[in-house]
């Protein structure tokens, strides 16, 4: 195959190997964006996996340009489903705790160690207690690079809208770190 859209074409209408390639290409940044949106690692692997499928039934997505972003939005539509039932839960009992997804470099010592980890975990934390929306808008633009066309494609928005929830999450982010003492 030459071409992405031949790729995309083939795997739209049912080959196994293009839609591995397609797999291959998408998946690692796929992946982390389920993981940030879900906040779960085996709902991210479901959204993901779901993402996919509906990909190889979509000969219709074979001519968008932006195929990545059509991927977010299955992920993002799919972690919502997924979050429905849990989202009572969390309003009564918090957030769940996660555990440490980074290991200290053994080069660092011990408290430099910690005090770097204690940084990702409160801008994991603050991300996370993002409404949605800007949840959203800033791990798209900020964390995976998208460009603000594209992450405006994969939320349906406005250059103005996603402008504006950007903004606010920046801004709610700075609040929520210098609450914690994180940022100066």
């Amino acid at each position: 195959m030459n071409s992405h859209r031949e790729m995309l074409v083939a795997a739209a209408r049912g080959d196994d190997a293009a839609l591995a390639r397609l797999v291959r290409a998408y998946h690692g940044r796929v992946y982390q964006f389920g993981l940030r949106v879900c906040r779960d690692s085996d709902d991210a692997d479901d959204a993901v996996q779901e993402a996919f499928i509906k990909l190889s039934a979509r000969p219709d997505v074979a001519g968008d340009r932006g195929v990545l972003s059509w991927l977010f939005t299955v992920v993002r539509n799919a972690c919502a489903r997924l979050l429905r039932p849990f989202a009572r839960e969390r309003r009564t009992l918090g957030e769940r705790i996660e555990d440490a997804e980074t290991v200290p470099s053994r080069q660092l010592d011990p408290q430099t160690a910690l005090e770097q980890w204690e940084l990702v975990h409160a801008v994991h934390q603050a991300i996370a207690a993002l409404a949605r929306p800007h949840r959203e808008v800033l791990v798209m633009r900020d964390l995976e690079g998208l460009t603000g066309e594209e992450t405006c494609a994969a939320l349906g928005l406005t250059e103005a809208a996603m402008k504006t929830r950007l903004h606010r999450a920046r801004q709610e982010l700075r609040v929520a770190l210098r609450r914690l003492g994180e940022v100066n």
